[in-house]
């Protein structure tokens, strides 16, 4: 998101030769729009735009998309601005000067793209930890104990809802709540 166009078309040409797939926007409230209408790992933005400016943007994408990270670019060399801009969570802050922009724009997306993958290898770990325990917790080893580990690890990776029948006694409860630990909505 920059205001002036031949920013927003060498960013997209460096980042897209980079592998990144990119959309581009030349105001804060266009990229507001986007944020709040699709997920995007990285965002990178202008400081200071007319009406709706970068800051703005930041706050706005760390209120409705947390986990997108912001990349903060700015012409004006301002250390109280950027110091602002990363306490208000920009991953990020790249001066324009000139000949390096690109190259410190892919650099910085790069970053925020491996921050991203951890972050989600972690989340993905910690899940499968948690599934391991809670199907610990279901006890027998016959084929129709193995079957239902299997599928509570399968339902538990959709985002369908889920009728757990039985007779009173039979671990329904014990079921419910490994389908939900094994599941991403656990919130761990």
């Amino acid at each position: 998101c920059d205001d002036e166009r031949s920013i927003c078309t060498m960013l997209e040409i460096v980042l897209r030769s980079a592998g990144h797939h990119v959309e581009t926007v030349n105001s804060g409230e266009q990229a507001m729009r986007k944020i709040e209408n699709s997920l995007y790992d990285v965002v990178v933005t202008d400081i200071r735009m007319p009406d709706v400016t970068g800051m703005d943007v930041l706050q706005f994408a760390r209120r409705v998309s947390p986990d997108t990270l912001v990349i903060i670019i700015t012409a004006v060399d301002d250390a109280e601005t950027s110091i602002q801009a990363l306490n208000a969570g920009a991953f990020h802050y790249v001066r324009k000067s000139g000949a390096s922009l690109p190259g410190d724009v892919r650099a910085a997306v790069q970053l925020a793209i491996e921050r991203q993958s951890m972050r989600m290898q972690n989340a993905a770990l910690v899940r499968d930890a948690s599934a391991r325990n809670s199907l610990d917790n279901i006890i027998g080893e016959s084929a129709v104990m193995g079957k239902l580990k299997d599928t509570i690890r399968t339902v538990s990776s959709t985002a369908s809802t889920i009728l757990i029948l039985g007779e009173s006694g039979t671990g329904k409860e014990l079921v419910a709540r490994a389908v939900h630990a094994c599941s991403p909505r656990d919130g761990n």
